[in-house]
């Protein structure tokens, strides 16, 4: 009777990982809604644009960190897919990023909640890297960022070639300010001078 009563708990364990839901092939990044378009739409080049709203995300790590100054610290991955693979790329990115222009929306004395988001996939020559950076707070998802989102291709010698983004914000970093203030032709002059110095 023991063996049969183990195989009636194999075939039941088995069963109940099926119903689970699987891992979404087919997400875009109109599906996750971490970056609105149009802030995509300026944060890398025009031709990758379009393709990368419509190509199915392979996987999704999240670094949560802290802002002081321009630079992250504290950096912790909080959401890992493809087996953590691509966890220690996350995390180097959150210690290369730069970010001006911010205060605290509830509290300016509160150094603010970063989460850096990289998005994996697969494409003909291999595998396709998008990485940016939000706001974790109130208000958060109101501010407007303007910056150069990080798009880079792993070759097949192991070493990721970075693509370049638009014109003027390549390598500058991200600025934020809150919806509404202060003038976007001047940030985007700023950000074009580098982000030392960027004050609103």
């Amino acid at each position: 009777m023991k063996p049969l009563l183990t195989i009636l708990i194999l075939v039941a364990f088995v069963r109940s990982g099926d119903a689970a839901p699987p891992l979404a092939q087919g997400r875009t990044l109109t599906d996750i809604n971490v970056i609105p378009t149009r802030v995509l739409k300026r944060s890398i080049s025009a031709k990758f644009y379009k393709s990368l709203m419509i190509s199915p995300i392979q996987g999704w790590v999240v670094v949560r960190a802290n802002i002081s100054g321009t630079r992250l610290f504290g950096m912790r991955v909080i959401h890992s897919e493809l087996n953590g693979v691509y966890d220690a790329l996350a995390l180097k990115l959150a210690k290369e990023a730069q970010i001006a222009g911010y205060y605290s929306i509830v509290n300016p004395n509160v150094r603010g909640s970063i989460l850096l988001h990289l998005l994996i996939y697969r494409i003909a020559d291999g595998t396709m890297a998008l990485s940016f950076p939000q706001f974790d707070e109130p208000g958060g998802e109101q501010m407007e960022y303007l910056g150069c989102a990080k798009l880079a291709v792993l070759k097949s010698d192991g070493k990721w070639t970075e693509i370049k983004g638009p014109e003027g914000l390549e390598g500058k970093g991200w600025a934020v300010r809150a919806a509404g203030m202060g003038n976007e032709l001047r940030i985007v002059k700023k950000l074009e001078a580098g982000l030392k110095g960027l004050t609103w």
